[in-house]
């Protein structure tokens, strides 16, 4: 047991630091452009164009700039606790969450801020993008949705582990956890789904490439599926307290979440796409070594400690 517990805590490590070199990988790319944009504004021209040009506008382009900067740099550092976190728990020989209540609810505070860290965007897309209208209001839905979706249930949920001091408060915790591991991934499934009919929007014969139906169905078979094991999972924590199969759910959500990542990646190295493979939540894609854990054993909540 003590082998099988050292493996699985190696996997969140690993699942962990994923996450981690995610964040920094795009912060650190992002820097040369903010650089580039602060030192040299006369050549400055946001990326999806401006509808009008003049003071306010640019200056709107800017705050969304800016503010996606934030976002990243709140996001390396929530990312840099959670790290931590994983660290203590493979060098530590108990699973108490004392030791590392305090970094996971800095993590859950800084990720719900981050995509906050949005809403300029948004403001942007609706009023000053150059971009097809069509586009503009897709991409504004998938900002607001993993907005909504996401950091209301995730700063509450990092203020409530904060607080969180006996079992007293156990169910109720488990209960906001299931709630926010539920909308995070409703909110990935509407984004890639808004992002499928963003483009057949702009592109009528989107798909008259066949191989582009592979990658659709990919979307529609795999994180729909992630969705449905998901809200069982939640319903599981929310009627019976974290009892029966509720970590299987989990479990099999997160392998099709996962795997749904994995065939993006082999799917625009297929058709070429090499470009867009880093768009993707990459970052999810070693979590499938804990989830099939989960998934296989089947562990019981009993306490949080």
């Amino acid at each position: 047991m003590g082998r099988n517990n050292r493996v699985v805590k190696t996997l969140i490590f690993a699942a962990v630091g994923s996450y981690f070199a995610y964040a920094l990988y795009w912060f650190v790319k992002t820097i040369p452009w903010v650089v580039e944009i602060s030192l040299r504004p006369e050549y400055y021209s946001p990326p999806a164009g401006l509808l009008f040009n003049n003071s306010y506008s640019v200056s709107v382009a800017y705050l969304m700039e800016y503010s996606g900067f934030f976002g990243l740099v709140v996001r390396v550092v929530g990312a840099s606790y959670a790290l931590f976190s994983a660290f203590l728990i493979l060098k530590t020989e108990t699973n108490s969450f004392s030791v590392i209540r305090d970094k996971v609810s800095k993590t859950l505070l800084l990720e719900g801020l981050y995509f906050l860290s949005f809403i300029p965007s948004i403001y942007f897309l609706l009023g000053f993008s150059a971009l097809p209208q069509v586009a503009n209001f897709l991409l504004s839905v998938q900002l607001c949705t993993q907005i909504l979706l996401i950091s209301p249930f995730l700063i509450s949920l990092g203020l409530k582990v904060r607080r969180y001091e006996s079992d007293a408060g156990r169910l109720s915790l488990l209960r906001l956890a299931g709630l926010s591991s539920m909308n995070y991934v409703i909110a990935l499934w509407a984004t890639y789904i808004l992002k499928w009919t963003q483009m057949s929007a702009e592109d009528p014969h989107l798909f008259s490439f066949s191989p582009r139906i592979l990658g659709f169905l990919n979307t529609i078979v795999t994180l729909s599926l992630a969705v449905v094991f998901a809200v069982v999972g939640a319903i599981h924590v929310l009627r019976k307290s974290g009892g029966d199969n509720t970590m299987r759910w989990w479990g099999l959500s997160l392998i099709f979440l996962s795997t749904h990542f994995i065939i993006y990646v082999l799917y625009c190295a297929f058709v070429g796409w090499w470009w867009v493979i880093q768009y993707g939540e990459l970052w999810i894609i070693p979590v499938i070594g804990p989830a099939i854990f989960l998934a296989l054993k089947n562990p019981k909540i009993t306490s949080i400690n």
